[in-house]
């Protein structure tokens, strides 16, 4: 899941659509929000739309060139990681990256439509979710940084993603990893996408133990 902290920047009534401010970029939502409001937004992968070219004329609102920074391939398909403000993830088919020669480092255009993006909840002060580890306390930016890395598979994108810079990350990955007492993030080198970061068992324990709260 793609998810971000937004600020609505401007509200066009006669539209019902929103321009959203992100910590790297700006989206076009159709959401019921007021100007200058905090939301949490999200955008499922499989509704990120990838272009080889510029697609022209589109009824959809957001078209975001970037570079392909990783490919995950899983079960259901490939996740692809697109470098671009604001950084986005999309689910493709494997036939998807073969006919279009998608690969590390491939420029391409992500189009997502306005309706796409959902509000998860309206932020009016800090999240105070949290969970205690053997050694300390998983505060919430440091939950936030594990649910990037297990959508992305990346260091980086997750960094891009919470709007930190890749040192900060890896920072509270081992801050994380201290407070619980064992790994939760580990690094997972060579393979389809060159390697990368991702959750151990435990982190992913750890974060559905957050999502119950």
């Amino acid at each position: 899941m793609n998810r971000f902290t937004a600020v609505v920047e401007s509200v066009v009534p006669a539209e019902s659509l929103a321009w959203l401010r992100l910590p790297r970029g700006r989206l076009a939502a159709r959401l019921p929000c007021r100007k200058g409001e905090r939301l949490a937004i999200a955008i499922r992968p499989e509704e990120v739309l990838l272009c080889a070219a510029h697609p022209g004329l589109v009824s959809a609102r957001n078209v975001v060139p970037g570079r392909i920074r990783s490919l995950r391939h899983v079960p259901e398909g490939v996740y692809v990681t697109v470098h671009a403000a604001p950084p986005l993830v999309a689910m493709v088919t494997r036939g998807a990256v073969r006919d279009m020669k998608l690969a590390r480092g491939r420029r391409v255009f992500a189009v997502v439509k306005a309706s796409s993006v959902q509000v998860r909840t309206t932020v009016r002060a800090p999240l105070l979710v949290s969970v205690v580890g053997r050694r300390g306390v998983l505060t919430h930016p440091l939950l936030a940084l594990l649910r990037a890395i297990r959508e992305t598979g990346s260091l980086t994108a997750a960094a891009e993603a919470e709007g930190i810079t890749y040192r900060t990350a890896w920072l509270r990955a081992e801050r994380a990893n201290r407070a619980w007492g064992a790994p939760l993030v580990a690094r997972r080198r060579g393979g389809q996408g060159g390697g990368g970061a991702v959750l151990t068992a435990q982190g992913d324990a750890v974060l559905r133990l957050a999502d119950r709260r």
